[in-house]
């Protein structure tokens, strides 16, 4: 009894029971001996004594603890629940979930927002005391009016966070009725105050409806503990306080509207420079990828590439959480929601949101797993289908009208960008790539010649170089034909790409000459390149008017570092071996420099793994 008295009650009380058991220890002892026992007394006394002290110190610390900790969830509760019933109130002017702060003044802007809830807890506050009330509390209806939520209250007691069914007790009454409901002499176990949990002892309650374009939004509810029912003054105040705390929200609203506009603007000024600035294809997709992020969260972006010649479609990015085989998907013209959006030009689906049983996104054995919401924009630039962009989400509702508004913008800059992306590749391609064959023009080789060499000087790497024509080339141009002449210039192309390695360079040098730059290759290797490409064009047929016909080729090689270190002097040598086959019988390959036997023996297998040709039966030989 002793440790329960002092670790739970009053401290001063405490004290006065371990008074009391001092003294009844006292006289249990004197009724227990004739005589004081002086040392024996004062032990268990100070027993006693150091028991009520253990037991108030540890006991109340840990209450106070306890307390401590409940009040802490209880204040982080009722700020989450402060939070959640602004999102509530706010609707669609609300941040959505996920979405990153979009603008640096999203501190000013919080606390703008701050300052206006701020008049709303005043003003209940205000409201509670001068009428001396126990609860002043203003509730909103969700968007469906089935629901009321606790906006903000003013009192000392446990209010409800939970959702309320909007019919529930007065406050059903108030919402029906969109009138005052006043009630008073109410029972102590009255439960028809559904924002208490429990009932609580309220004698008196008025209600006032919230009306905003002419519907009711929330119920201003005010309660007291005494009989004093509420006077008309009384309820024509908390009529004005109704209106006031509707204009604090609908500028709450406004204002958070206007923010989410700004940010909106912010975004697509952001993604229309970093489009406007892309000038490959690449960096126009990372800029749409960036801005469409930004704009809306989402869980997966697609952008797919269609080729109306061919009328197919061609996954080109992917961005996000994308099933199995997506990224290499190509597809003809079906009846998805992407072939209907190229078709159509306009975004689909309706509202954006995805029927798994009747609709598919790209075809039908790709199944989107758990995607609940699709948008797919069409990209049309200068009256062209370049493609789709498309996104995905797993929660409903993910696109609203002013979402799939602003990513319409977006879609059209982005489709300008890519068509000019497109544009200006093709006028690289014509600035660097010879039309006939493909393969580089003499400028570009320069230039990529000139930085390989840069690169074997820098880490001792070998280069080879080879220059070829075509023997007696201006024979056939006169028998056969510029025409042929033509076929036979893109046959020794052909030829070329399927002799050289992936590192290695061919280009174009002019007429019909062709050049080779082999990385990483001495002057044994480059010889046996060389001999591959001859074997192989001499096995090659060409058919003219006139039946089949075969051409021989001559080839020089040169070698870094060994016959020069600078692009001048390996093509001089590589000239002067190109001259010296011609002029001691065509159809072969000379080197600039001595070739050492054995790396060519040990080479030469490399070099039969060119694929053979049957012979051919030659009408006219060049």
């Amino acid at each position: 009894m002793l440790a329960a008295a002092v670790a739970l009650g009053h401290p001063r009380r405490a004290w006065v029971v371990a008074l009391a058991a001092v003294l009844l220890e006292l006289a249990l002892h004197r009724a227990g001996h004739a005589t004081l026992d002086g040392p024996s007394l004062g032990l268990r006394l100070a027993v006693v004594l150091a028991s009520a002290a253990l037991h108030f110190t540890l006991t109340r610390t840990e209450v106070a603890r306890v307390r401590a900790h409940a009040r802490s969830m209880l204040d982080d509760e009722r700020q989450r629940q402060r939070d959640s019933a602004r999102s509530l109130r706010l609707g669609a002017a609300a941040s959505q979930p996920g979405a990153r702060p979009r603008s640096t003044d999203d501190a000013r802007n919080r606390g703008s927002l701050e300052e206006i809830h701020a008049s709303l807890v005043g003003l209940l506050n205000l409201t509670r005391r001068m009428m001396h009330l126990r609860t002043c509390a203003l509730l909103w209806v969700d968007a469906k009016a089935q629901n009321l939520r606790l906006v903000e209250a003013a009192t000392d007691d446990a209010i409800q966070t939970e959702l309320i069914p909007a019919g529930a007790g007065a406050l059903g009454a108030v919402m029906q009725l969109g009138r005052p409901v006043a009630l008073a002499a109410l029972r102590p176990d009255y439960a028809g105050l559904p924002y208490y949990p429990t009932p609580s002892g309220v004698r008196c309650f008025a209600g006032v409806p919230v009306i905003d374009d002419d519907a009711v939004r929330g119920v201003l509810a005010a309660d007291r503990d005494d009989d004093r029912p509420f006077t008309p003054e009384e309820q024509a105040t908390l009529e004005s306080v109704a209106l006031q705390a509707r204009r604090l929200i609908n500028n709450e609203r406004v204002f958070t509207r206007l923010e989410r506009i700004k940010n909106d603007m912010t975004a697509l000024f952001e993604a229309s420079r970093s489009l406007g600035e892309a000038l490959t294809e690449d960096q126009c997709l990372a800029a749409l990828t960036n801005a469409a992020r930004a704009i809306v969260p989402h869980d997966l972006l697609v952008f797919t590439a269609y080729d109306p010649n061919a009328e197919r479609h061609r996954v080109r990015h992917v961005a996000g959480e994308a099933p199995a085989g997506l990224a290499a998907t190509e597809f003809a013209d079906n009846g998805g929601l992407v072939s209907a959006a190229v078709r159509a030009r306009v975004a689909l689906p309706y509202r954006g949101q995805l029927d798994p049983k009747t609709q598919f996104v790209f075809t039908k054995a790709l199944a989107l797993k758990s995607v609940a919401s699709v948008l797919v924009l069409p990209l049309v630039a200068r009256d062209k289908s370049l493609g789709t962009l498309t996104l995905c989400a797993q929660r409903k509702n993910a696109f609203p009208d002013a979402i799939r508004q602003l990513l319409g913008v977006l879609a059209s800059h982005a489709s300008v960008t890519l068509a000019n992306a497109a544009s200006v590749r093709r006028l690289e391609e014509m600035a660097t790539t010879d039309p006939m064959t493909g393969h580089l023009n003499k400028r570009a080789l320069e230039t990529e010649f000139e930085q390989r060499l840069r690169s074997a000087a820098r880490f001792g790497r070998t280069l080879g170089l080879i220059v070829l024509d075509i023997d007696k080339f201006k024979t056939v141009n006169d028998t056969y034909g510029h025409a042929f002449g033509d076929v036979v210039i893109k046959g020794l192309g052909a030829v070329l790409t399927r002799c050289r390695r992936e590192t290695d360079v061919i280009a174009r040098f002019g007429g019909e000459e062709f050049v080779l730059v082999c990385e990483q290759t001495d002057a044994a290797g480059t010889f046996l390149l060389a001999e591959r490409i001859r074997e192989e064009l001499q096995r090659e047929v060409f058919h003219s008017e006139h039946g089949a016909v075969k051409v021989t080729c001559s080839l020089g090689v040169s070698a870094f570092p060994g016959d020069g270190d600078t692009r001048g002097v390996l093509f001089e040598r590589a000239d002067q071996a190109l001259y010296a086959a011609k002029h001691n019988g065509r159809n072969q390959t000379r080197s600039a420099s001595p070739i050492d036997p054995s790396a060519d023996a040990a080479r030469r297998p490399a070099a039969r793994r060119a694929p053979k040709a049957a012979p051919a039966k030659v009408a006219k030989s060049a």
